[in-house]
């Protein structure tokens, strides 16, 4: 076989190798959309102020907020409803509530819907979060041989990102990083304040502190 020839063979076993192969894959990864939460509290005209029941339900929509919610929280007020009065009162009740459980007044926002005269219309709170998406791990293994060093794979990673998915806390996490929470001023200050009088920066240990290594357990 001449040197030309063996050139050819190896370009076309090359070629059948490529054709063998299913093309590029994706690597698995988690995945979230986002959702609107939508609650409805029932209001009754005679009440005057929250009830119980109202009561735990916004501290339960406080918490969910608080661990997972993005954009604005928004209580919607029944317009022409028969219960407006009522409805006013227990949304102030509902801002207070919410600002307590620790969420700015910035983060509550407002609207209104048409009730079109219910007598007890529910006031509505809603706000949007997100939900994680697993990805689809198939079964079985194709056949790798012709698969070239380091192409990924379906089945690669695919059990990781689906416990991922199940166990991250903000699946909104899984698109769009955080952002870095507001700086600490004072103490930025008071290091500033110690750098230009030339004191040291770092924080000082207490006298029960120590980086020494424990001796109780020995081999």
């Amino acid at each position: 076989m001449t040197k030309m020839n063996l050139i050819l063979c190896t370009l076309a076993a090359l070629s059948l190798a490529a054709c063998a192969s299913s093309g590029p894959r994706e690597i698995p990864q988690a995945s979230a959309v986002p959702e609107t939460v939508r609650v409805e509290m029932p209001v009754d005209g005679r009440d005057n102020g929250l009830t119980w029941d109202q009561q735990e339900l916004i501290g339960a929509l406080a918490g969910e907020y608080k661990a997972r919610g993005h954009g604005p929280l928004v209580i919607s007020y029944p317009r022409d409803a028969g219960n407006s009065d009522a409805a006013i009162q227990a949304i102030a009740h509902a801002r207070t509530q919410f600002y307590e459980a620790g969420l700015s007044w910035q983060q509550i926002s407002g609207g209104a819907y048409n009730a079109q005269g219910q007598m007890n219309a529910p006031v509505i709170f809603s706000f949007t979060r997100y939900r994680a998406l697993a990805p689809n791990c198939p079964e079985g293994w194709e056949n790798l041989r012709n698969d070239r060093a380091g192409e990924p794979h379906a089945r690669f990673g695919c059990a990781t990102a689906a416990n991922l998915a199940a166990m991250v806390a903000d699946p909104r996490d899984l698109t769009t990083p955080r952002t870095f929470g507001d700086p600490d001023a004072a103490r930025r200050q008071t290091v500033l304040d110690q750098y230009r009088r030339g004191e040291a920066t770092a924080t000082e240990r207490g006298a029960g502190e120590s980086g020494t290594v424990s001796t109780a357990v020995s081999n």
